[in-house]
């Protein structure tokens, strides 16, 4: 670790995104697999079928092993992740929500004692006092549920407590039951796909471990099926509910921020995947393979690394949408910062900086490197191929009007200056080499330059103020951009990229509207 400053080279953000997906994953069939155990315990008993309670008691030990072990030590890993990442959005957390902390690990002791309990009990205690402990286990991780989902809700959808700082008003905020009811969806997606797991991988034995297999594959493909139904059905609730929380919600599903409509296409997909391959073992449980057990969990995986990806992009550029921007600053220090500068705001300096660039480093570790990587995730150095140190320089104090939402930068000129020698200086120029095809090159240029504010038909489209310009007047509007809007920078690209972008604007000004250039 290169302290005081961990920079993760394929960024922080996407290993925590990493460590918490696969956390979520098992979470979420920690609550819906505690409920199939009991309810498929319950059916073997009143059936009789001894092959079936085996089956169910072996799911008994492999759900343990997995929410106990893997979930334990991915949730702890959550947490030292954060902390190392951003320490400020968990220092809040836990300042606002103590009490709900407390509440939750109280549920989790409960459930992992009764879920040691219900393991160790089954040749030691009667059946009814073993699913009694099997429901205290599922009652136990569903409030942990409840909880956690308004800690959650609440980083994207804090509403009132905005004004109050009441607990319960962040706790209930506007998300809050939608999201509860995709999370119970999902549990029991999850659960069906253990189910369809586990009963892949098992060997069938005589005729009676055959059937029992059968029997569960089936059930199992019933949960993954309707789980998945009712988590599309809660997504269009959930929608809802953040267009009314989040009123620039529309612009971010036209592309405010580039990359959400394209994780929302893949959660889609991803739904989709898993409810179709649910049919197969629905239709022939007995034709169930280890194969579609592999292609149903990824799909699963696909689903809900998109959900939580929607989530995380909705909420930029805040960790506490309207509280606390992704950089650690709370958003009522703005005035502040605007007045001292962001030297004074930047926790870790080097003394011994002499240059501008030495400088900007310890500015850029501070308040580009909580979203950015140098050539990972939001990668920083294909960016700036494109531009100059004058021109980044520009840039800077417009970075609230980009697609991306990116907070305000408040740095004074000196500090501004500074942070564009170290960009300038870490740009990778090589990448500012323009393709041989000229529609390739033409779409470079405008991502490198016009697309980062616009799209040409959806978020502040362009392309109807281009429609019928000639290609002078289109030059003329390139030299007069800071005239047409205060926001706009200066374009100050070479003749070459000047040439590029004008061959790109020209055909989109009389050409059909082709949205792959967006």
């Amino acid at each position: 670790m290169n302290y005081p400053v961990w920079e993760v080279p394929m960024g922080g953000g996407v290993l925590m995104a990493l460590v918490s997906v696969l956390h979520v994953f098992v979470a979420h069939l920690a609550v819906g697999g505690g409920l199939w155990l009991v309810l498929a315990e319950r059916a073997a008993r009143r059936r009789g079928d001894a092959a079936l309670l085996a089956l169910v008691k072996s799911q008994s030990r492999a759900f343990l092993l997995l929410t106990l072990v893997f979930g334990a030590i991915t949730g702890v890993g959550i947490w030292t992740t954060a902390a190392l990442i951003s320490p400020q959005a968990l220092v809040a957390l836990i300042r606002a929500y103590v009490w709900g902390w407390a509440m939750e690990w109280v549920f989790f002791i409960v459930e992992i004692a009764a879920a040691l309990v219900y393991w160790y009990g089954w040749e030691r205690l009667d059946e009814r006092t073993h699913r009694t402990v099997g429901w205290i286990y599922f009652v136990a991780a569903y409030v942990s549920l409840v909880i956690i989902n308004g800690i959650v809700t609440f980083m994207l959808t804090p509403g009132g407590w905005l004004e109050n700082r009441e607990f319960w008003t962040g706790f209930f905020n506007p998300t809050y039951w939608p999201s509860l009811a995709l999370r119970s969806a999902a549990a029991a997606a999850q659960a069906g796909l253990f189910v369809l797991v586990t009963a892949a991988f098992l060997k069938r034995g005589d005729a009676r471990a055959a059937d029992a297999a059968a029997w569960a594959t089936r059930r199992g493909a019933l949960w993954v099926a309707a789980g998945v139904a009712a988590f599309a059905a809660a997504l269009l609730w959930y929608r809802s509910a953040l267009t009314g929380a989040i009123p620039d919600w529309a612009d971010l599903a036209a592309g405010a921020i580039p990359v959400l409509p394209r994780v929302v296409t893949v959660m889609w997909a991803g739904a989709a995947a898993t409810f179709l391959l649910a049919l197969w073992p629905l239709a022939a449980p007995r034709r169930w393979h280890p194969a579609g057990a592999v292609l149903l969990t990824a799909s699963a995986l696909v689903l809900f690394f998109g959900g939580e990806w929607v989530r995380e992009a909705a909420r930029k550029p805040y960790t506490i949408h309207g509280y606390l921007y992704s950089t650690g600053l709370r958003v009522d220090q703005e005035p502040e910062i605007a007045a001292a500068g962001v030297t004074a705001f930047t926790r870790w300096r080097d003394p011994a900086a002499a240059t501008p660039a030495e400088r900007g480093r310890d500015l850029y570790r501070a308040w580009c490197l909580p979203c950015h990587t140098h050539d990972g995730y939001n990668a920083m150095r294909p960016f700036l191929a494109h531009r100059t140190e004058a021109e980044i320089a520009d840039f800077l104090p417009r970075l609230q009007h980009m697609r991306a939402r990116m907070p305000a930068w408040h740095g004074d000129a000196a500090e501004t200056a500074d942070l564009a020698a170290f960009l300038a200086a870490d740009a990778d120029r090589g990448l500012a080499v323009f393709p041989a095809d000229p529609g390739a090159a033409g779409r470079l240029a405008w991502d490198a330059h016009c697309g980062t504010c616009h799209t040409l038909d959806d978020y502040r489209a362009l392309r109807p103020s281009l429609a019928g310009s000639s290609r002078e007047d289109l030059e003329a509007m390139l030299d007069a951009l800071p005239d047409l809007a205060a926001e706009m920078p200066a374009y100050g690209g070479d003749p070459v990229e000047r040439g590029h972008l004008l061959d790109f604007l020209t055909g989109a000004a009389g050409a059909d509207p082709d949205r792959s250039a967006e």
